[in-house]
């Protein structure tokens, strides 16, 4: 029974030692990819891209807006007329342009959602590949510097800096030699 106790009592100091060793050879890392990302040649030039996209599309929406506070503001001066004026339209005139109104109204609410897929679709397309790039410099120095874990620091609510190394550096090199 002694016997057991103390081999028992060896085998644990055995793995407490052994543990406490390749605690030690653990090598954690962190950066900041979104910062990666927005420094790249390839983000500028594709945000200058969306922008341009986007004012486009804006200018469109905006002249059918335009469109519809004009007829609007038609409906209502011409509702607000005298029942007697000869500038009042008949019951039926009044129902086709609300119909009209609400047809714009439609169609403004349809170009809305259609432009922002669009644009949406536009940004993956353009972002994914700027994206991957990084990822893969990020992998390629984990790697290369047999880091168990790099880390995104945007993403953590903590993370001692003086137990990681920030490696932000070796991947911007990494991406410029890309």
């Amino acid at each position: 029974m002694k016997l057991l106790i103390k081999l028992s009592a060896v085998v644990f100091l055995l793995t407490v030692v052994m543990g406490t060793t390749t605690a030690q050879k653990l090598k954690f890392g962190h950066t900041n990819s979104q910062t990666l990302i927005d420094e790249m040649p390839e983000t500028k030039s594709a945000k200058t891209e969306l922008e341009e996209m986007t004012k486009k599309y804006t200018s469109r929406f905006q002249e059918m807006q335009a469109e519809y506070q004009k007829k609007y503001t038609e409906i209502v001066e011409n509702s607000q007329l005298a029942d007697a004026s000869p500038e009042k339209w008949d019951e039926l005139t009044m129902e086709d342009k609300q119909a009209e109104l609400l047809a714009l109204q439609q169609r403004l609410q349809t170009y809305e959602g259609s432009v922002q897929q669009k644009i949406n679709a536009r940004q993956m397309e353009l972002l994914t590949p700027i994206t991957e790039k990084v990822q893969k410099a990020i992998k390629d120095v984990a790697e290369a510097g047999e880091f168990i874990y790099i880390f995104d620091e945007t993403t953590l609510l903590y993370f001692s800096k003086t137990q990681s190394i920030d490696v932000t550096e070796e991947i911007r090199k990494k991406l410029s030699a890309n």
